[in-house]
């Protein structure tokens, strides 16, 4: 392979030059989102580079390879699995383009995730979070303007669909459907940042599956009509939430202010992030209805995602249970 400097890149090249040409690649992918790309960009810089940044091409052996994950996984699974995932894709890079022939990443030692269990807010847990997000900044000793209320109504909406928070700041006018009975909402979109342009909305979800339709229970379409209210005279795809130049609310901003509001309900510390209402109303739909209903909302292609992330075991007594297996009992009719 070439570098832009018309050296070959071989194995004897600096790591960096590799990360570099896999890079300029993974830019020039059709198939990836900017998103995505951006992402790889800022993980390659932040997770990888300091590691492997001082070696050749040849050095990056299996061996350093294992110490190097296992003293991400010291630090949290998530950035082990990141980091094994974005070095993997650079080595079997070199490997497409003949630059090495084995991929170390595929020989080091395979790491086993944590058990995980969906947890779901309480309701004592979600009363409290309301009553912060009620009363946020709105004392009389608070200095400078008052908060408009978006996080406070953003808050019921997620809880009344069981969306993303990208999902619910990007539903405009147009995606609303009060008239109908229930209401509804569609999932057409999603906010998103990215570097130069900010947030923005685009113009499809997560995944495919994603885009859906979703019922809208009677104090979640309130919510809704009050920001309807807010933008009467706006048009068709003007969005529900938004900054105070007309802009996207970009869920980082959203994010900060619900953390400020988990402090007052005195529920800081407790890894609670706006994806605890998806995993809520997961847990809810499965226990009331069935693990497909909560998938249909969701927007999952299966119900194993649901299973295995969202919908926190029921671990309630069954008193049918108990009549199923009272067909077990001796017959005492008999000698």
């Amino acid at each position: 392979m070439r570098l832009g400097d018309g050296d070959a890149l071989t194995a004897d090249s600096p790591f960096t030059a590799l990360a570099d040409a896999w890079i300029e690649d993974v830019r020039r992918d059709v198939d990836r989102s900017d998103g995505t790309k951006e992402t790889y960009a800022r993980e390659l810089r932040t997770l990888i580079l300091p590691h492997f940044g001082h070696f050749t091409v040849r050095e990056v052996t299996v061996s350093r390879v294992d110490r190097y994950l296992k003293d991400q996984r010291d630090k949290s699974f998530a950035r082990a699995k990141h980091s094994r995932t974005l070095l993997g894709m650079i080595m079997a890079f070199a490997v497409r383009q003949e630059i090495i022939q084995r991929n170390p990443v595929k020989d080091a030692s395979r790491m086993r995730a944590p058990k995980h269990t969906p947890k779901a807010l309480t309701p004592e847990q979600i009363a409290a979070i309301r009553i912060a997000a009620r009363d946020w900044r709105t004392g009389d000793d608070v200095k400078g303007p008052k908060p408009d209320g978006q996080v406070r109504d953003l808050i019921e909406v997620m809880l009344g669909t069981a969306t993303r928070i990208g999902e619910t700041l990007a539903l405009r006018k147009c995606d609303v459907d009060m008239t109908a009975d229930p209401p509804r909402v569609s999932i057409t979109g999603t906010i998103v940042v990215r570097t130069g342009l900010g947030a923005f909305r685009q113009e499809h979800p997560k995944t495919h599956e994603s885009v859906r339709t979703v019922a809208v229970p009677a104090f979640a379409a309130e919510v809704i009509r009050r920001r309807l209210a807010l933008i009467a005279g706006a048009g068709a795809e003007h969005l529900l939430y938004f900054t105070k130049h007309g802009t996207p609310l970009a869920p980082h901003n959203a994010r900060r202010t619900f953390r400020e509001i988990l402090k007052d309900a005195g529920l800081e510390g407790m890894n609670i992030s706006p994806h605890a209402f998806r995993r809520t109303g997961a847990t809810l739909l499965a226990n009331e209805l069935d693990m497909q209903a909560a998938a249909d909302v969701l927007g999952h292609a299966s119900t194993s995602t649901t299973k295995k992330h969202y919908a926190e075991p029921d671990k309630s007594v069954r008193p049918k249970s108990a009549e199923v297996l009272q067909r077990l009992a001796p017959d005492t009719g008999s000698g």
